[in-house]
């Protein structure tokens, strides 16, 4: 089966080149791992939300055309308004972001209170068009974390939006 090339826009970050260092070196040592490589993955974007604004706008102008051969009114109402909504909505939501997650990770631990060291970010939307906003969770470095801290990272601008630090209690 043939890789689709995906567009790799992940900054190069040390760890990062040392992975996929170790996974090329991996493959080149085991001919069999050659379907488990290390390929760069997708970044999620809510850009994509623009193409489904296509799509029930395309809705939305059949629906039209059905409601005007039809003459029945009250399908503007409920059939094609609602569609226009929609789509106006997907198109105002649908806003390229210009942070990804190891970048968020990255401003996380600029901000954080200690010296980070492992984190995790997930992709969280706030408010009524639905603003996209990194959530990550980061540890403080060491063999046995005693801090973390939850920071909130705008996917738009960078800006840190709130950020939450606590001690981690032994289990």
């Amino acid at each position: 089966m043939a890789k689709i090339p995906l567009l790799d826009r992940r900054p190069k970050l040390p760890q990062l080149r040392m992975v996929e260092e170790q996974a090329a070196a991996a493959s080149d040592q085991d001919p069999d791992s050659a379907g488990n490589d290390l390929v760069p993955y997708r970044v999620l974007d809510t850009s994509n939300r623009r193409v489904a604004a296509v799509v029930y706008l395309v809705g939305a102008v059949v629906a039209a055309g059905l409601v005007l051969q039809s003459e029945l009114s009250l399908l503007w109402l409920t059939g094609v308004l609602p569609l226009l909504g929609i789509a106006t909505y997907q198109f105002m939501a649908g806003r390229h972001m210009q942070i990804v997650d190891l970048e968020a990770i990255r401003i996380a631990s600029d901000e954080a209170p200690f010296e980070v060291g492992h984190g995790s970010a997930t992709l969280g939307f706030t408010g009524l068009s639905a603003r996209p906003v990194w959530q990550v969770l980061v540890f403080e470095s060491g063999p046995v974390p005693e801090h973390q801290a939850l920071v909130t990272v705008n996917a738009l601008t960078g800006e840190v939006t709130g950020t939450y630090a606590e001690a981690v209690e032994p289990a």
